[in-house]
């Protein structure tokens, strides 16, 4: 399952391609082993593309109310990273 949200300001297309995040792409690889490895059953993630639009998804074992709260610290800290950044 996926969803598209678009920012209320509209789309910024950057003018040529950003890089790879080297940080990200470790991140998702230390999770996709973890995954395999079993470790980790169930996952839901929000993704800031490029072109500024957001999606998120969501797959495995989900259900339960540790998951939503786990979501919940992560909302915490963004915000207070999108304050201290203003």
């Amino acid at each position: 399952m996926s969803a598209q949200i678009v920012s209320l300001t509209g789309t910024v297309i950057p003018s040529e391609p950003l890089p790879a995040n080297e940080t990200l792409v470790h991140e998702l690889e230390r999770l996709l082993q973890a995954a395999r490895a079993g470790q980790i059953v169930g996952m839901a993630g929000a993704y800031q593309h490029q072109d500024r639009v957001v999606t998120y998804s969501y797959a495995g074992a989900i259900g339960g109310f540790g998951l939503i709260g786990g979501l919940d610290c992560l909302k915490q800290r963004l915000v207070q990273l999108s304050v201290n950044q203003g």
